[in-house]
């Protein structure tokens, strides 16, 4: 496989004015966030978009952010885009608050996980209409429907992936494992590694929201579903139950009580032999030493079905002046094109959402890439498919971490597991 190559770093960035919210003071004060807004124009004259981003500062995607607000700026000198960075972490409780308090930025960038709860309670502008004069609905990944809501989409999902298996080539060498094709083998492989400060496989084993992502993955990898389609839950079938086995089998391998960057940090050190990611990480191996960096590497999931997430999405807020719901369209449609596009693949390493986009020019700078977009274009998502459970995903994802947490930290059979996990979605869908 060739060498693995990083992200291109994102030069210093400075926002022109950065708004820090305090929970903690919001919650006691319970009162409507001021001032966050930026009002109906700048000082010169101009039109102002607010546009938060916890990717403002994140390396090669605020790269491209910047050159297309760049761009953005060229052709409508008339719009100011004012963008700056807020922690993932407290992202979305921050911009909760503030469209519960009807202050809403004009450029919304959402984990698009959490795109059918803001459109669902109303805070989200459908762009149905906009979208029906473009080429968007022909040329986006499948995955684009996790922005539908009523049947009309309210967001452009930007980055839609399949899970990969990074790996370190000489810890497997070392236990006398191949590459895993399948679970099995990877589970195998990570029981022969652990032992003596390395281990076998990384993963989020304390509380986080990323345990449903790494749960779901295994269940939906083997070809199962914690949900259905049609708004039924079926955490608790045969098939949902050996996903979960496997899960619980190969974080049995994994070091105890650490988060997803702990997680991280610990492959890139030589200390953990293999993880399931999306393309996005690959960009981080370059951080990893010199004398671990050439052991990284990435291949298929192994699964016999690919496990697919989606990562963000872009939308318009309801309720904004006219003209500058106009200049937020003229944004949106702008990195949608196809000149942004390819733009985003060349430089993130992701395979952007429209078709066509990873060019010849990325695949030489990142061979990765062609996996990433053939994974892309097979993944089946691990979100729920319903309407419902999409408007609910948070309370989804809270009780299904929870689940994650008692198949890492106790003894209990995965089938009682599965079974309370069964009555508590349920009961959270009936209240």
């Amino acid at each position: 496989m060739a060498p693995l190559t990083g992200p291109v770093p994102a030069p210093s960035f400075r926002p022109s004015r950065r708004r820090v919210l305090s929970l903690g003071l919001a919650a006691a004060a319970g009162a409507a966030l001021s001032g966050c807004g930026s009002g109906d124009g700048s000082a010169d004259g101009r039109i102002t978009l607010e546009f938060p981003s916890w990717q403002a500062a994140e390396g090669s995607f605020a790269l491209w952010w910047r050159e297309l607000i760049a761009e953005f700026g060229r052709k409508r000198p008339d719009v100011k885009v004012d963008f700056y960075s807020l922690p993932f972490d407290s992202y979305v409780d921050q911009l909760t608050i503030r469209f519960a308090a009807d202050d809403r930025p004009e450029i919304v960038h959402l984990p698009a996980r959490n795109a059918a709860e803001f459109a669902g309670r109303g805070w989200l502008t459908s762009l149905e209409g906009r979208m029906r004069s473009t080429d968007i609905p022909r040329t986006w990944t499948p995955l684009q429907e996790e922005m539908a809501l009523d049947g009309e989409d309210y967001g452009v999902l930007l980055l839609g992936y399949g899970y990969s298996l990074y790996y370190n080539e000489q810890l497997l060498e070392s236990a006398g494992a191949p590459v895993p094709v399948t679970a099995e083998e990877m589970i195998r492989a990570a029981e022969a590694i652990t032992g003596g400060g390395i281990y076998g496989f990384g993963a989020t084993t304390a509380p986080n929201p990323d345990n449903y992502t790494e749960l779901a993955a295994f269940v939906v990898g083997s070809g199962a579903a914690l949900s259905t389609d049609d708004g039924g839950f079926t955490a608790d079938s045969d098939a949902t139950i050996a996903g979960l086995d496997l899960y619980r089998r190969a974080l049995a391998q994994a070091p105890r009580g650490i988060q997803s960057q702990q997680r991280n940090e610990l492959f890139l050190t030589g200390k953990v032999a293999m993880l399931l990611d999306g393309p996005f990480f690959l960009g981080e191996l370059a951080s990893a030493s010199d004398a671990v960096r050439p052991a990284l590497q990435v291949a298929r999931a192994p699964f016999p079905q690919v496990p697919g997430g989606v990562s963000n999405s872009i939308h318009m807020p309801a309720g904004i002046d006219p003209r500058k719901a106009d200049a937020t369209w003229d944004f949106i449609a702008l990195a949608a094109s196809p000149r942004w596009q390819s733009r985003y693949t060349e430089l993130t390493a992701n395979p952007a959402p429209r078709a066509g986009s990873v060019t010849d020019r990325a695949v030489a700078e990142t061979p990765q890439l062609a996996l990433f977009q053939q994974l892309a274009d097979e993944a089946v998502s691990i979100f729920p498919g319903d309407q419902a459970h999409r408007e609910q995903f948070g309370r989804i994802s809270d009780i299904v971490s929870a689940a994650a947490t008692s198949l890492i930290t106790t003894d209990e059979p995965t089938t009682s597991i599965a079974a309370r996990l069964q009555d508590e979605l349920e009961q959270a869908m009936e209240s």
